[in-house]
């Protein structure tokens, strides 16, 4: 009989105040991090753990995967008896990782368990915890070489997605779309980066080209009937710019138009070009500014605001990631830096604090000279209140406000991101409408033909602003929309209504019980 392999994410809740978790580390993309302070405007998205999932597709050993399960639901899993239990973690969800190995110690004490994830990187974590196996870097040649399985395999992308939740408070159903796991880290080694060094500063690809990427898109696009695909794990796509222009040919020779989001760094997305990324299916681009005051080479020779304008002409929203906290911050200067990233007008921003966790190279250097604060626990080593180390310039509480009117400026002087997401893609559509390049004439269409339901949302914002100043900005967008596209009829106004009602609820909801939502339980077998 082949060993029966159980591979489990955390348990839930998340978001909330106790030993195993902390509000402000909500297990979402957009709340937590992008949308973070534009309450009933922010997404409510869940992703898979699709490491697990990986793993789990990728080796022949019967398999089951549990993602985000309640305590209890994990018990009763583990009851089984597997002969591995595998447990991947992030560093601030420690103490659940911890409880997890107990309890799987008493109720299958013949269980092989390892841990995965950022998590592992701890320093001596197999001490603090009764594991048999630490495991940093790919999860899938470690799992295979301890299941005797041969290190040469065909790569296999498991069936995983996102799936939004809620939207201005209102309940979503059935909104997934697929994601891909192209490739593990990145070779820049930017020194706060984890998945850079937790690789070993290595881009290890998945699909090696273009071709191969292409047809998983097609087996995604049908399985899942969906346009918009995730080309998640590789930390910057376009490392590989040959890969990526042999995309590009193979998506304008079959005449697709998809949805893409994908992490890619500034001189890379300079390089191949706004219209190449249009043509490739590009919507969404995550971009790590950083800080003016650092000197990463991915930001050299790169007009930032130029950039973001070149892709906002061609429909590609942005998201813009700033660090706060680096060391040549200060009182004076800091306030420049936020200037500087409001001004390249991102579709999402992210500020997080310069984050020294296990593994890297930010956290050797600030052990070394003293300034981590171990008495912290790593619950709160999260990146979204306060920081865990001592910087010469700011208190804990004055970095929490700094952070906290960052996000403030951006929702405010910027609007809300679904506000600006619309906007680039009416600037795309009046941009590429009369291309003469036929595959971007189709984006344009794409573009149009969302167009009724984008007058919905702004309706929605319009109605539900929390400033004068807001609805103005609101209104500017829904008016430009409208020029082109005719005015909200009667059913337009009237769901625009509902949802500006369910976003009251919301906000109701989260001053009286918390705003934090949790992902569904799903449970999926493997061979």
């Amino acid at each position: 009989m082949p060993p029966r392999v159980l591979l489990s994410s955390v348990f839930k809740p998340f978001g909330i105040d106790n030993i195993y978790s902390r509000r402000e580390s909500k297990i979402e993309l957009f709340h937590n991090q992008l949308t973070k302070a534009q309450g009933p405007f922010s997404i409510r998205n869940f992703y898979h753990t699709f490491g697990l999932h990986l793993i789990a597709k990728n080796i022949s050993a019967p398999t089951t995967v549990l993602d985000f399960p309640t305590l209890d639901r994990f018990r009763r899993e583990v009851k089984k008896g597997y002969d591995i239990v595998g447990l991947g973690a992030i560093t601030p969800n420690f103490q659940k990782v911890k409880r997890m190995v107990e309890e799987t110690r008493e109720l299958s004490p013949g269980s092989t368990i390892v841990l995965g994830g950022f998590c592992a990187s701890v320093p001596d974590i197999e001490k603090m915890m009764k594991v048999d196996y630490v495991c940093v870097g790919d999860g899938i040649t470690f799992m295979r070489d301890l299941l005797g399985e041969p290190q040469e395999f065909r790569f296999q992308n498991p069936d995983i997605w996102s799936e939004t939740r809620e939207i201005f408070g209102a309940p979503v159903f059935g909104a997934r779309n697929p994601q891909i796991v192209v490739g593990l880290g990145c070779s820049y080694g930017c020194d706060f980066c984890s998945p850079s060094h937790f690789f070993g500063r290595r881009h290890i690809k998945f699909f090696k080209n273009g071709d191969e990427l292409y047809q998983e898109m097609l087996r995604v696009e049908r399985r899942f009937g969906s346009l918009v695909i995730g080309l998640v794990g590789d930390d910057n796509f376009l490392l590989d710019l040959t890969r990526a222009e042999e995309l590009r040919r193979r998506v304008v020779e079959g005449g697709k138009v998809w949805n893409l989001f994908i992490f890619g760094s500034a001189d890379k997305a300079a390089e191949f070009g706004p219209e190449k990324l249009a043509e490739m299916g590009v919507s969404t681009i995550w971009i790590g500014r950083e800080s003016r005051f650092s000197e990463y080479p991915k930001m050299r020779r790169v007009n930032l605001p130029e950039l973001i304008a070149g892709l906002r002409s061609y429909g590609i929203k942005t998201i813009l990631s700033s660090i706060l906290l680096v060391d040549r911050h200060t009182k004076e200067n800091i306030g420049e830096d936020i200037d500087e990233h409001l001004a390249a007008g991102p579709t999402f921003s992210q500020f997080c604090h310069y984050g020294p966790l296990p593994g890297t190279p930010l956290y050797d250097r600030m052990n070394e000279d003293g300034r981590l604060l171990t008495a912290i626990p790593y619950e709160e080593w999260h990146g979204f209140k306060q920081p865990w180390f001592v910087h010469p310039a700011f208190t804990l509480a004055e970095a929490e406000q700094i952070q906290e009117r960052a996000y403030q400026r951006d929702f405010h002087e910027l609007g809300p991101s679904l506000m600006r997401f619309i906007a680039a893609e009416l600037e795309g559509w009046r941009n590429l409408r009369n291309s003469s390049r036929s595959h971007l004439r189709a984006r344009a269409k794409y573009f149009a033909g969302q167009m009724w339901k984008y007058k919905v949302m702004l309706l929605t914002m319009e109605y539900a602003a929390p400033s004068r100043e807001m609805k103005c900005k609101v209104r500017e967008t829904r008016e430009r929309v409208e020029s082109s596209f005719g005015k909200a009829g009667a059913l337009e106004k009237s769901l625009a209504l509902g949802l500006a009602g369910t976003s009251r609820w919301r906000e109701f909801r989260s001053r009286r019980w918390g705003d934090a939502v949790q992902p569904r339980t799903r449970v999926a077998h493997y061979n």
